[in-house]
């Protein structure tokens, strides 16, 4: 490190730990609203600035021993806590972080060492220009993505992958931020510079593959929501044709779209001898539009229509039963549906497999109640499958029940 008074390692510390913060919130979201989290950072801003100062002017050199460890292993557990991410998540992205500071870093202080000949200043500027185009190319290129991304390691990556590549990220970072090493030489800066590279590489590798197979899994949802759609209209030929036969049709509710659906698949449960049991009170306007209420029902009813028919193979002549109550209530939007299942359903992540649930409609559930800022869960309780949910009716439900 080049050194210097108090006053340049203050100014040091609000380009470096700044930046940090910066880039850690360029790829990640925090829990709370935006202006609580710009006060809490501030804060935090505040108090490690003032401690890693008085701690230099104490003793640079325990300071330059342990002060960077010190310093980023609290802001570590401050990113984490204010996060909305998992955690191995969150210490993913703060390992990526970490990563790009030893970039503006170290590339800070080869630029004083090799064109101004240590100039402290000259380390200060070459710092600022670097951070500042690692963050442009962030917000401006690939922020979006990274905060995707996160979705996508959240449900595909498993954690022993994501220790290993904070390992290879740290192991990085600890080779070219190695306080020992003083000598500044061309072939010291090749190493550096190969080892930028080398991790860099490995972290786009990975990051690439991840995102193709969350992509790849999100076409697969979406061929999914297809098929159901296509059964979805494939009940509905079937009611028409039946009402074409027969003019008065059974009224389950005062809402026609979801009466019809409430129709077919009641008709389709009887047909397989499975008890329906129906609680549903739902006004000509259900507050959301009916064509987000049809996926979400159409898509419970489907897998309580295959949980009842596996719930049979494995024990025949069992009573299969299907329970379905919608209500609305203020602005609130609330819908339970229970069916008789398997003796043994796996959850993951609190979704049930798809080889228990029929491979189709839990996403496409969990996307649509999620547009509405849905609350929902799905658990085995003794041979019942139990769906639950309870959306938010948008302030202009009245219009947009109509589309």
């Amino acid at each position: 490190m080049l050194g210097g008074s108090v006053m340049i390692a203050m100014v040091r510390m609000i380009v470096s730990i700044g930046g940090v913060i910066l880039l850690f919130f360029l790829i990640s979201e925090s829990r709370f609203e935006k202006r609580k989290t710009v006060a809490v950072c501030l804060c935090v801003y505040v108090v490690l600035i003032a401690a890693t100062c008085i701690w230099y002017a104490i003793s640079q050199q325990g300071f330059a021993r342990m002060g960077a460890l010190v310093t980023y292993l609290f802001f570590g557990i401050f990113a984490v806590w204010i996060s909305r991410d998992s955690v191995y998540v969150s210490m993913y992205k703060l390992a990526l972080v970490f990563y790009l500071m030893s970039v503006f870093m170290i590339g800070g202080i080869e630029i004083a060492v090799f064109l101004f000949d240590k100039n402290v200043w000259a380390d200060i500027a070459g710092r600022i220009v670097l951070l500042g185009l690692i963050a442009w190319f962030i917000d401006k290129k690939v922020k979006k993505t990274i905060r995707g991304f996160s979705d996508y390691v959240e449900y595909e990556l498993d954690r022993f992958s994501v220790a290993i590549m904070m390992l290879s990220l740290f192991f990085g970072i600890a080779f070219i931020l190695n306080p020992k090493v003083h000598d500044q030489t061309p072939y010291r800066l090749m190493q550096i510079a190969m080892n930028f590279f080398l991790t860099g590489i490995l972290q786009i590798l990975v990051f690439r593959l991840y995102l193709h197979i969350g992509i790849e899994k999100t076409y697969r949802q979406e061929n999914q929501l297809m098929e159901m759609t296509h059964r979805l209209l494939e009940r509905n030929m079937e009611l028409l044709t039946a009402a074409g036969e027969d003019e008065s049709l059974e009224k389950l509710c005062d809402n026609a779209a979801v009466n019809r659906i409430l129709v077919a698949y009641t008709a389709q449960a009887k047909k397989e001898q499975i008890k329906v049991m129906l609680d549903v009170e739902l006004g000509s306007n259900p507050g959301i539009p009916n064509i987000d209420l049809m996926t979400i029902l159409a898509n419970a009813w489907e897998n309580a229509l295959y949980g009842c028919m596996e719930a049979r193979k494995e024990e025949r002549g069992r009573e299969c039963v299907i329970r379905l109550m919608v209500r609305k209530k203020k602005n609130k939007l609330v819908i339970y549906c229970s069916n008789t299942c398997k003796a043994e359903i796996g959850m993951e992540k609190g979704l049930p497999k798809p080889e228990d649930s029929g491979g189709i409609g839990v996403m496409s559930i969990v996307r649509t109640a999620e547009k509405f800022d849905g609350e929902y869960d799905f658990k085995y309780d003794n041979g019942v499958f139990v769906f639950r949910l309870v959306m938010n009716i948008p302030a202009d439900g009245d219009a947009a029940a109509a589309v």
